[in-house]
């Protein structure tokens, strides 16, 4: 959770910054153009929480100023069915309910899509109004 913290001195001044997280809500599970469900999101909402939380003690200590933030679909395609369980059968903090396994184990449509919601914050580096200050100032 310290990501936004280690790379900040890294940053140079006027420099940004992209923060990029899935905010796992809502994520669907489509085939074609059938809505099948939703994955259960309820673990990974703690570590979106964690996330959200770190960035804000980050920007409460004026270490990163938020310039813009703005959300996306990100869609994850796959050929088959068997293929997107197989993807599901690797996640930790994410669950594919079971009546939701049945209807994509026996979905026809293609393509098979898990629909997510993804974040984009830009961030700019502390000091940058006062590099551009000392600029401004040092100029003829």
């Amino acid at each position: 959770m310290n990501v936004l913290r280690n790379v900040q001195p890294a940053v140079v001044p006027n420099g940004r910054l992209l923060d990029i997280h899935p905010l796992g809500l809502d994520m669907a599970v489509r085939a074609g153009p059938r809505g099948l469900g939703f994955i259960d999101t309820r673990k990974f909402a703690e570590v979106v929480a964690a996330m959200n939380e770190a960035v804000a003690e980050v920007e409460s200590e004026g270490l990163l100023r938020q310039l813009h933030s703005t959300r996306r679909h990100v869609i994850e395609r796959f050929d088959d069915p068997a293929e997107a369980i197989d993807e599901a059968d690797s996640w930790e903090q994410l669950r594919l309910p079971a009546a939701v396994r049945r209807c994509l184990g026996q979905a026809q449509e293609r393509p098979i899509e898990f629909v997510d919601t993804v974040r984009y914050r830009l961030f700019a580096a502390r000091g940058e109004v006062r590099a551009t200050a000392s600029a401004e100032e040092s100029a003829p």
